[in-house]
């Protein structure tokens, strides 16, 4: 650990003061959390009105590969925090940057609000403009609902009821008590929307904190004290665009509590204790035991997984690791439209995540455990809608590809169902794209499992894939189609 001088263009909205602390544990220095700040380079503007009233917090810094943290925040008497929020840089992003996406036009962006335990918006915003959202007593739920092509995942923290599971957008956490104010964040997104764009998020404390901008499912927020989170802002910022805003104090916390990479390019955990649970990083998902992070074969909350042997992070397809096995059981969760290929481990039963696909389902999908018991290559489904590679589990309900328009040939699909597989509904059939459909119907026999769950609080055993790439609205082959491939 060593002594650090932070600048002052360091933190937005925040001041520090001239003397340095040393700690045992971390680098240390006193710093004004409400007070405005203009540029280093500027020259301080005239003002004749009466100072704020500020509050002195300790910003330890571990090392320059974890975020920084501000603590020992006493309560300001007096504290304006209407006009704290207002200067705290929330809209120094302005609109963002987020052009229209180049294969469909569309803008890609977040309305983000603050909810209160009866599910209604306090305060909301959206990330293409300067717009930020302001709850002055704090909120219970964060809620996200977006436009264009992604997947976005969130989670909220609050002292009594710890973090809560993970939630894509139109999701809340299941907060009753209006005491259980949310005091910190973890916000992400995957698919098209993440391949382009930096998510970033900043948000105000009730104490008159403010921190810096966090990114790509960093924590953001206090843990460790009574104080929570009134304002917030998030922004899509273009990944060939410097992000030149501050983003190293994250929290008010005794130390950060989160992933972060060391000098080695290895992604570990810091925590105020020897941290033991599941956590991400840049969307991968990696397992701590007591503070280490684990590798290879490693059972964990009663399935066996195979983290890698480098980097730790779960190995999604085991087909490479494996091999294809003699037989396997088909689960589908229906409320997240999740198909895990589940491999065999001998007497333990099919607990091994083997393959994760992406998929759509619809309100009629029946919920119970079934068998394969026929099989079609081309199917006419109804009217001139079409599917290939075809495994039936019950009655009407089949396993297949996305949908073909007019005849069952490879190149007449509707790209739609491509483009927009977690928003598309089925008339309950279970849809997957070519290349997932194919791998199903060709390596899994008939009188596989097929069991059928519905629990939108279960995200794993391995979160899924997203699209990551469209295909041009008039694009009509799935490229994923083994018989496409090659065009």
């Amino acid at each position: 650990m060593h002594l650090k001088r932070i600048s002052l263009a360091f933190a937005s909205a925040l001041m520090f003061s001239a003397s340095f602390t040393s700690a045992a544990s971390a680098a240390t220095v006193r710093r004004n959390v409400t007070a405005s700040v203009a540029e280093e380079t500027s020259a301080p503007a005239e003002n004749t009105d009466p100072a704020p009233a500020t509050a002195t917090g300790d910003v330890a810094t571990a090392n320059e590969y974890i975020p920084s943290t501000v603590n020992n925040v006493p309560m300001p008497e007096n504290l304006d925090l209407d006009s704290v929020v207002a200067n705290a840089g929330l809209s120094n992003v302005g609109d963002g940057n987020t052009n229209p996406e180049p294969v469909l036009g569309e803008t890609q962006m977040v309305h983000f609000g603050l909810w209160n335990t009866a599910d209604q918006e306090i305060s909301g915003a959206e990330t293409n403009n300067s717009a930020y959202a302001y709850a002055k007593e704090g909120f219970n739920k964060l809620y996200l609902n977006h436009s264009g092509i992604g997947r976005y995942y969130y989670r909220t923290y609050n002292i009594n009821s710890g973090w809560s599971t993970w939630m894509n957008s139109k999701e809340t956490a299941p907060i009753t008590d209006p005491a259980n104010k949310v005091q910190a964040v973890q916000i992400r997104v995957k698919g098209y929307t993440g391949v382009r764009s930096d998510l970033y998020y900043k948000a105000v404390l009730n104490d008159g904190t403010i921190l810096d901008w966090a990114k790509n499912g960093q924590t953001l927020g206090t843990i460790g004290t009574d104080r929570y989170i009134v304002a917030l802002k998030l922004t899509l910022w273009d990944k060939q665009t410097e992000f030149t805003q501050p983003t190293k104090v994250l929290m008010e916390a005794p130390v950060y509590e989160g992933t972060y990479v060391d000098a080695e390019g290895q992604v570990q955990y810091s925590s105020a204790n020897a941290y033991t649970g599941w956590a991400f990083y840049n969307n991968d998902q990696y397992y701590f035991l007591e503070g280490a992070k684990q590798k290879g074969w490693q059972y964990i909350d009663g399935y066996k997984y195979y983290l890698d042997e480098n980097t730790g992070a779960v190995v999604r397809d085991l087909e490479p690791v494996m091999g294809l096995q003699d037989s396997y059981e088909i689960r589908y969760n229906k409320a997240t439209m999740t198909m895990y290929i589940m491999a065999k481990d001998g007497a333990n039963g099919y607990v091994i995540p083997y393959k994760t696909f992406m998929s759509t389902d619809g309100p009629a999908t029946p919920v119970g455990t079934f068998k394969t018991y026929v099989k079609y290559r081309w199917k006419i489904m109804h009217d001139n809608i079409y599917c290939q590679f075809l495994s039936r589990f019950k009655d009407g309900y089949i396993i297949h590809s996305l949908i073909y328009l007019d005849k069952g040939e490879p190149n007449r699909l509707d790209a739609s169902t491509y483009n927009y597989i977690d928003d598309a509904r089925s008339d309950g059939c279970l849809r997957l794209r070519a290349g997932d459909a194919a791998w199903v119907y060709y390596n899994t026999k008939i009188n596989t499992p097929v069991i059928v769950y519905d629990d939108p609080t279960d995200k794993g055993p391995v979160e899924k894939d997203a699209i990551e790439q469209p295909i041009p609205a008039n694009q009509t082959y799935d490229p994923t189609d083994p018989l496409m491939q090659g065009r």
